[in-house]
């Protein structure tokens, strides 16, 4: 299509460039230079109006010719790149928010157009925040997939059925243009798809003959977390979740007490007693200043001893699908980093958008103290005799 247009554009008398982007590009060998080239000898009218060398594609008549960039080293180099009449945005899911800050001024020619295809992998990233949850004004978003192919082919056919046989957890992602639910290598994908399974994802309303517990990840430059929750007997009701970064302590306060919660524990993290150089006090002390009570400092655990505690809280949690979608999210995404040279998962969780939601999570299932009896335990009496 975007030969197409370059061909309709220099029909027109029009020149320019026309952009073909990924977000990593080391050499052309990584860019779309061969499915265009590709593209382009199977119309014999396209043939016959492109020019396809080793290493270039352009039109014959000079007016239209293909670049290629990977956005992520080469931004600054497409300030340069004048006349882009179309820019077309490959494999676009990990596309950073710098790269389309930068790239969306650069294609400012009268009637130039921005294309990014992409199989959507998260609601975290930059481009679905800008392409779909909050698109332009005058973009025309499509949703494609196998079955709107006519040519089709039997051999994706039975690779499909078997996605959908024995790999149901991606089939939908691959196939159906859904999102990743759970990541390669996710720490909670199994008690997460339980959770699902079971119904427990739906609605979970405040009960306010229970105390609410919160769980905090207190980030230091980026975001702190809060998770809201109930706990009833065994059931740990996940009533709510809170998120924000670049803002004080206070704000977070004034957000529990807006919500109208009555509460019987804080859960902070181990470093909540450390002392801020600037104030010479702790975020304990401001806390408490600020009126927070009922503070309970989470025991200084290792990340897989409080990983293993949450695997065992989620087979007793309930959550509310709407005011904790961004937790779940995490829970479903939060996964061991991947090392790329030995082609092995390391030891250590992927510190990105799902960490924080899962540090307070781990904090709530290693923090939390049981504030009445459990009825189902037997009677216990401490006789010496008996009169």
């Amino acid at each position: 299509m975007s030969a197409v247009f370059g061909y309709r554009w220099g029909m027109e008398g029009k020149t320019g460039q026309i952009l073909c982007g990924r977000e990593f590009m080391n050499s052309l060998d990584d860019s779309s230079l061969e499915e265009i080239k590709s593209a382009i000898r199977s119309v014999p009218w396209l043939e016959e109006y492109y020019e396809c060398g080793d290493k270039y594609v352009r039109s014959r008549d000079g007016r239209i010719t293909y670049v290629f960039a990977g956005l992520r080293r080469s931004l600054d180099s497409l300030k340069s790149k004048a006349n882009l009449i179309l820019a077309w945005v490959d494999e676009a899911e990990s596309v950073s928010a710098q790269a389309w800050q930068k790239l969306i001024p650069t294609v400012r020619v009268e009637g130039s157009e921005i294309w990014a295809t992409w199989n959507p992998e998260s609601k975290q990233s930059a481009t679905h925040k800008r392409l779909r949850e909050d698109p332009p004004e005058n973009a025309m978003i499509v949703e494609m997939n196998y079955r709107d192919n006519p040519w089709f082919p039997s051999v994706l056919e039975a690779e499909r059925l078997q996605d959908k046989q024995k790999r149901p957890d991606v089939y939908d992602w691959i196939w159906e243009g859904s999102f990743l639910t759970h990541a390669e290598g996710s720490y909670y994908g199994v008690e997460m798809r339980e959770c699902k399974e079971t119904d427990r994802i739906g609605v979970v309303n405040y009960d306010s003959s229970l105390g609410v517990t919160t769980a905090w990840d207190l980030g230091v430059g980026d975001s702190t977390a809060i998770v809201f929750a109930q706990h009833h007997g065994p059931e740990v009701r996940i009533i709510d979740y809170y998120e924000s970064s670049g803002v004080g302590l206070d704000h977070y306060v004034k957000v529990l007490q807006d919500k109208g919660y009555v509460y019987n524990q804080h859960i902070l993290p181990h470093d909540v007693r450390v002392r801020e150089l600037g104030s010479g006090k702790s975020r304990l002390e401001t806390l408490e200043q600020l009126g927070v009570k009922d503070i309970t400092i989470a025991p200084q655990l290792t990340v897989d001893d409080g990983i293993q505690a949450v695997r065992s809280m989620l087979k007793n949690c309930w959550f509310d699908g709407e005011r904790t979608e961004h937790l779940i999210d995490a829970l479903q995404q939060y996964h061991r980093e991947w090392d790329e040279n030995g082609q092995l998962w390391k030891g250590r969780p992927e510190h990105d958008w799902s960490s924080h939601p899962c540090d307070a999570m781990r904090y709530l299932a290693v923090g939390h103290k049981q504030t009445s009896s459990d009825w189902g335990e037997p009677i216990r009496r401490n006789l010496r005799g008996i009169a």
